[in-house]
């Protein structure tokens, strides 16, 4: 379904729980290598990469530790001027494990080598009592070495974990706000593209209806003439926030530029999306907005509306392009009220 999972903070966490349940589904080890690899493989930005690991999960053996080392020092080390701050601070973490990871594994040989000697040693028959002791305490040794070493290396693997935890949380984050509209804080213009990218590339698999409401606050330019800016961002703030207050699980609210608003709303139909307009019209149309050092209100605000459903084949710009000529209509007809595409006057 085409609901409001897809917020910002769900869509960037989504990376990551695909992630974690991948590593589930295919028994990988979910050291910070591999999530580096897999964040870096479900980014897609590094094609020759991704072609490499598609090959790979296309292999009945599939994706390995081995693999993913291999991958990581062929594609994914050399530096680049474009990545983000998390990648780069990723990429830091990665090269210090597999640091750690070769010292363990230098020392995990020197161990078993030693090992192997003393082996050796005890299967000689004619070993006397002093030899035996020395060879035992020498395995004994080894032992504990080895002991302390895992240990060791078990609590820098823990801590690495922390900051794999914490990097990922940073990512959400980063993602997050990159995805809302500073002042309203509902999507912005980048999280509407995606959003209906996404549907559309899809749509073949939904038999749900996409509409879309575009609504423009009536005379928004007399607000901040008359008021000033900060009065007009209040506004903005409060009609953001009627919408938010009341949407539906199928929703995504964005502002769509300036003081236009477009909300998608999936298992719609043109009735559906109309009875949601008029609500959000209706109240808004009432309410009785005042500044906060005077008692008097300001002038009532209202917004027009106009609503496009998706035929099934056509692009973002064109759905769009209708629910446009849908409120322009909304204006010319005296604004505070919603037109729908199959009202659309012929011209």
């Amino acid at each position: 379904m085409f609901t409001d999972t897809i917020d910002a903070l769900d869509k960037a966490k989504r990376i990551f729980d695909h992630i974690a349940d991948t590593f589930e589904e295919k028994n990988i080890n979910p050291s910070p290598l591999n999530y580096y690899i897999w964040y870096s493989y479900i980014k897609g930005d590094n094609p020759r990469f991704r072609q490499e690991m598609d090959s790979i999960l296309k292999d009945p053996y599939g994706y390995t530790d081995r693999m993913g080392k291999r991958l990581y020092d062929d594609y994914l080390t050399d530096d680049d001027s474009s990545s983000t701050e998390f990648d780069r601070a990723f990429r830091r973490l990665i090269d210090l494990m597999v640091q750690k990871m070769n010292s363990w594994s230098s020392k995990l040989e020197t161990h078993t080598a030693e090992l192997d000697r003393c082996t050796t040693e005890l299967a000689d028959p004619d070993l006397d009592p002093k030899k035996v002791k020395i060879i035992t305490d020498t395995v004994l040794n080894a032992a504990n070495t080895m002991k302390e070493s895992s240990v060791a290396f078990q609590e820098e693997m823990n801590q690495s974990s922390e900051e794999v935890k914490i990097l990922r949380q940073q990512l959400i984050e980063a993602r997050s706000e990159a995805m809302l509209d500073e002042l309203t804080e509902v999507g912005n213009r980048k999280m509407f593209n995606n959003t209906i990218e996404e549907f559309l590339m899809n749509s073949e698999e939904h038999s749900d209806s996409l509409c879309i409401i575009l609504s423009d606050i009536d005379h928004f330019k007399k607000f901040n003439d008359t008021y000033g800016h900060l009065v007009g961002d209040s506004i903005l703030r409060y009609f953001a926030n009627l919408m938010k207050k009341t949407r539906s699980v199928d929703e995504t609210i964005c502002r769509y530029g300036g003081e236009e608003f477009i909300i998608l709303l999936a298992n719609s139909s043109l009735e559906k999306a109309a009875e949601r307009a008029e609500q959000i019209r209706v109240s808004l149309e009432k309410a009785h907005l005042k500044r906060k050092d005077e008692d008097k209100p300001i002038s009532t605000v209202t917004a027009s509306f106009g609503i496009a459903v998706f035929n099934g084949t056509e692009s973002a710009e064109e759905l769009v392009s209708r629910a446009d000529k849908a409120l322009y209509q909304a204006k010319n007809n005296g604004r505070n009220q919603t037109v729908l595409e199959t009202e659309l006057k012929e011209v």
